[in-house]
């Protein structure tokens, strides 16, 4: 199903997903989104595939959504890690809700589930409620000394980490925004900053990894002093327990490869299990070398 201005389009039996070639890259990143179903007769995930768009499920609780805050809801699970790109159509009930932002389209989508029959389930009928608005630009790289984001929240928490299967935490800081992911330790390598949950270290910890040091004092500090003291630093060392975390740490961090330099501020923590600490980043391109 293709979310077209026009309305949602169901894809004829002889058509592909339109934003990707034949080997399933991307190809037309601006099209609109589209949603794949992988029914019991062709498949054997049976599950709604979002295009590997993230999207956030919303609470039955959560009322009524406007633009503002289905786009809120889909940004806020990326810095959460709750954010979903397929869902297991069994699991589904009617009156299921999905948010997604699709930025290169300059869409959001409200998904509902009205219907589902059968077990396995055979039938779904789905409603969606398309927002446009302007398609992100790709515009210049970041320059040396330039600021790619500031203030964004981001989470890591023993509750998202037991719900996906006691598994490790992951935070990446490289993109347009930090992104929280949870793996098995046995599936890729780790983010920028890994989270060990109670369930899996009776303790929870953070891992830094890259050049990172503790910033004392109350001010934040700008980005060549966030460099140089992440410099100065541990090299993929620095584990710092749960329970010593207090709000208003910070943390520089230098990463000498992607040359970015990133400043991580405590904003909230609970020691306690279900433990969880929430950051607030602010991610520069690191100047060259004088």
């Amino acid at each position: 199903m293709e979310f077209a201005d026009s309305g949602p389009r169901v894809l004829g039996p002889n058509e592909s997903n339109p934003r990707l070639n034949d080997d399933g890259d991307q190809t037309d990143e601006g099209r609109p989104p589209v949603l794949s179903w992988e029914p019991p007769c062709s498949w054997d995930n049976e599950v709604l595939d979002f295009d590997d768009v993230p999207v956030a499920k919303i609470a039955a609780d959560a009322g009524d959504l406007d633009q503002a805050d289905c786009q809120g809801a889909a940004r806020a699970a990326v810095g959460n890690g709750t954010q979903v790109d397929r869902y297991k159509t069994q699991a589904l009930a009617a009156g299921d809700r999905f948010c997604e932002d699709f930025a290169a389209g300059g869409r959001v989508v409200l998904l509902r589930v009205v219907k589902v029959s059968g077990s396995p389930v055979g039938e779904l009928t789905l409603s969606a409620t398309v927002w446009a608005g302007p398609a992100k630009t790709e515009g210049a790289p970041p320059k040396p000394g330039d600021k790619v984001y500031e203030n964004q929240p981001v989470t890591v928490s023993d509750e998202v980490a037991k719900a996906r299967g006691c598994v490790l935490g992951s935070l990446g800081l490289g993109s347009d925004m930090p992104v929280v992911t949870y793996r098995n330790s046995l599936n890729g390598g780790g983010g920028d900053i890994e989270y060990r949950a109670s369930c899996l270290s009776g303790s929870p910890k953070m891992w830094f990894r890259g050049y990172v040091a503790r910033v004392e004092g109350s001010a934040d500090p700008d980005l060549t002093a966030c460099q140089d003291a992440a410099a100065r630093g541990e090299s993929n060392e620095l584990e710092v327990q749960v329970s010593e975390l207090r709000t208003g740490d910070r943390f520089c961090r230098f990463d000498s490869l992607d040359k970015d330099v990133a400043l991580l501020k405590v904003t909230a923590v609970t020691a306690k299990a279900p433990a969880s600490v929430t950051f607030s980043v602010t991610r520069w391109k690191a100047p060259e070398p004088s």
